[in-house]
């Protein structure tokens, strides 16, 4: 069994589920998933917080994503997150980040591996696509869709107030009274929450023999009345997406760095807000996601 190695973190992206544990009472130390570090030879890499116990079922089968050992960074509270500032790391969970690629556009591997791992095996090119959401998964969910080719992306947001952020990228935006039926290719639910009603709306905007993905997290207590017979006529169909795939036949992770590293310049404006953190500051981070899209986390190391 390999050896983990020790990163020096400069960098931590603000994801919702640290705002969540947070509030929950989890120490900043332990929160901390999107991040970058130097290694000890300098080295400065993406490290992917998964960390998949390789030999369950779901792993043999290479559904990394499923392995119920996953002993993920920044998930647990035990102070290990990035927000300690040194996280250890496996090999195989180190990337190296291309010099032209910024250290807050690379915070956005993790997040952005998720949006294809939720995209996967859909038919996004040349499709009518549909985003339900108005943060940064949204963002980086229309970003992707285009990059991939569909013939129009449009973000249904929950009100107004949000929509010219998400409009600057090019993106068509509604709310999601103003959304047809019936209409869209392929639909990604990035919104989640304690409601269902971003579920219900997708399974309304779907086209018949589209597909919904649904990538937003829910609180557990969440259900939906889904109109059954109405996804029955229409052929469409409807899944999950649950974090990404990490095995040696497909690596979201290192597909999302190479996606960064070959456009970089397409997700640099979703990074709305880059605090100093001061590693010798007693005082922790805020750890909340500010009303941009995201923030990110630069520390004051120089090492």
């Amino acid at each position: 069994m390999t050896t983990p190695q020790s990163l020096r973190v400069v960098a931590v992206g603000v994801c919702g589920s640290d705002t969540t544990r947070r509030r929950a009472g989890y120490a900043v130390a332990s929160l901390g998933h999107e991040i970058v570090g130097h290694t000890l030879d300098g080295t400065r890499a993406a490290v992917r917080p998964l960390n998949p116990c390789r030999t369950c079922p779901m792993c043999r089968r290479g559904w990394t994503e499923q392995c119920p050992a996953d002993r993920s960074i920044g998930r647990h509270d035990d102070g290990t997150g990035g927000f300690s500032g040194t996280v250890s790391a496996y090999p195989d969970q180190i990337y190296a980040v291309p010099g032209h690629v910024s250290t807050p556009v690379a915070t956005l591997a993790d997040p952005l591996a998720c949006i294809l791992h939720a995209l996967h095996g859909l038919p996004v090119s040349a499709a009518n696509v549909l985003v339900i959401g108005d943060g940064p998964m949204a963002a980086l969910s229309a970003t992707v869709a285009r990059s991939t080719g569909a013939r129009h992306v449009t973000v249904s947001v929950k009100s107004r107030d949000r929509a010219s952020r998400l409009a600057a990228f090019g993106n068509s935006v509604v709310t999601a009274r103003d959304l047809p039926a019936n209409h869209y290719d392929v639909v990604v639910e990035s919104a989640g929450g304690v409601s269902s009603e971003p579920i219900l709306v997708a399974a309304r905007a779907v086209a018949p023999l589209g597909h919904v993905v649904a990538l937003g997290v829910y609180a557990q207590q969440t259900t939906a009345d889904i109109p059954v017979r109405a996804l029955l006529e229409k052929e469409s169909m409807l899944r999950g997406s649950k974090a990404y795939r990490a095995g040696p036949d497909r690596d979201d992770f290192a597909s999302a760095l190479s996606l960064l590293a070959a456009a970089p310049g397409d997700f640099e404006p979703i990074i709305s807000s880059t605090p100093r953190w001061s590693l010798d500051d007693p005082r922790p981070p805020a750890i909340e996601r500010g009303s941009g899209l995201k923030t990110v986390y630069v520390t004051d190391r120089r090492d």
